[in-house]
C-alpha cells in the first residue's frame, strides 16, 4: 500500500481519491479527527486505505502540511478515539512522507481481519450509533444493502471453511480418537472430563503444519513434541478463566486507556510474568493471548487516579529512551 507522487506536467497529482485513498490539506483534531477515523474504518472495513496529508484539492497540487499538527500527535490519542467510537480494534500506523523540500502526512489502515466494524455512539454530528462505515470511490458514507451483504456472507465463509476443516479431520480419525486441546483456557477434553495444561508444556506442543493431522504408518496422528509433564487435575485447580478473568483489551476499557498506554504499564510495573496479576495462554505456534486479574485492574484504576499524570509521564520516559536507541 505504497504511495507514489506521480505529477503531471502543471504540477498537479495525478492520482483521485478512491476507495483506498483520500486527500486532506492538513491535519486538525476536533470534529475532523473524527472525520479521519470515520475514513480509516471504511476503509478497514472494505479492503484498507490511506489519508494523505498536504495535498490542496482542486486542482490536486502538492504543498505539504502547513502546521505542525500531524507531527505533534500523539498517537495514542487517534487510537484512542477509535476505540471509544468503534466495536473494535483496527490495524494502522502513521507516518510522513518527504517531497521536494515539502512535508506530508499519512494515515495508513490494513483491511480488518474481522468485519464489520461497528460505530458505538454518535460522535458530533460526525458519527453516528450503530452505523457501519464503508469506503466507496472517493467518499466515506454508511454502507450499502450490497456491500454489507459481502462482508457477512464472506464471514459466514470463512466460519464455514474452518468447520469443514475440522469435519473433515474428525472424520478422518474417527470422533472416538478425538480429544479438544482449548489453547486458550489450556485444557484437554476428553471423555473423561477434562485436565489443565501447564503452560509450559503448551509451549512444546508443535504442530507439524498448523491445523493438520499427519499419516505415518498406522492411524492419523497429532504429533505432540514434549514431555508429557504439565498435567494438573482440574478438580484441584481453579480455572484460568476464573483466576484470569480480564484479555487485554477488557483491561483497557475497564480502565479507560489505549492499548500503548497498557504496554507502558505492564513494561513500567513488570506485570508480566507476575503470576499474581497475568498469565500469558497460548492460542497457536506463534500466538497468545495475556489475560490479567481483578486485583490488578482494580490496582491499576486506583493508580490512573491517585496519579492523573502517571500516563504522560511514562510516555514521556519512552520517548526519551527511544530517543536515547536511535543515538
Amino acid at each position: 500500500m505504497n504511495f507514489t507522487f506521480d505529477i503531471n506536467s502543471k504540477g498537479h497529482l495525478k492520482r483521485r481519491e478512491s476507495f483506498d485513498l483520500e486527500f486532506k490539506a492538513n491535519f486538525h483534531l476536533g470534529n475532523q479527527l473524527l472525520e479521519y477515523c470515520r475514513s480509516l474504518v471504511g476503509m478497514a472495513n472494505n479492503k484498507g486505505g490511506q489519508i494523505i496529508f498536504g495535498i490542496q484539492d482542486k486542482p490536486r497540487y502538492l504543498v505539504g502540511m502547513t502546521n505542525e499538527k500531524f507531527t505533534t500527535c500523539d498517537p495514542a490519542k487517534i487510537n484512542q478515539t477509535l476505540m471509544e467510537y468503534f466495536s473494535h480494534e483496527i490495524e494502522w500506523e502513521m507516518d510522513t512522507l518527504e517531497f521536494k523540500e515539502n512535508l506530508f502526512g499519512r494515515l495508513r489502515v490494513m483491511e480488518a481481519k474481522r468485519k464489520p466494524i461497528i460505530c458505538k455512539k454518535n460522535g458530533d454530528k460526525v458519527l453516528k450509533e450503530a452505523a457501519i462505515y464503508y469506503r466507496y470511490r472517493g467518499e466515506t458514507k454508511e454502507i450499502n444493502f450490497a456491500e454489507l451483504f459481502d462482508i457477512l456472507q464472506n464471514e459466514r465463509d470463512k466460519e464455514k471453511v474452518l468447520w469443514m476443516k475440522h469435519i473433515e479431520k474428525i472424520g478422518t480419525v474417527g470422533p472416538q480418537n478425538i480429544h479438544l486441546v482449548d489453547t486458550y483456557k489450556g485444557e484437554l477434553h476428553t471423555d473423561k472430563g477434562k485436565i489443565l495444561l501447564d503452560k509450559e508444556l503448551l509451549d512444546k506442543i508443535k504442530f507439524i503444519k498448523e491445523g493438520q493431522f499427519v499419516e505415518k504408518g498406522g492411524a492419523p496422528t497429532l504429533r505432540i513434541v514434549g514431555e508429557i509433564s504439565g498435567i494438573i487435575d482440574t478438580e484441584a485447580f481453579p480455572q484460568t478463566d476464573k483466576v484470569y478473568p480480564f484479555r487485554a483489551e477488557e483491561v483497557q476499557q475497564k480502565c479507560k486507556i489505549n492499548q500503548y498506554d497498557l504496554q507502558l504499564i505492564l513494561k513500567e510495573y513488570k506485570i508480566k510474568g507476575n503470576n499474581k496479576y497475568h498469565t500469558e495462554i497460548k492460542s497457536g505456534k506463534k500466538t497468545s493471548i495475556h489475560k490479567y486479574t481483578e486485583d490488578f485492574v482494580q490496582r491499576l484504576q486506583k493508580l490512573i487516579t491517585d496519579d492523573k499524570e502517571i500516563l504522560k509521564k511514562l510516555r514521556v520516559k519512552a520517548k526519551n529512551e527511544n530517543q536515547k536507541k536511535k543515538k
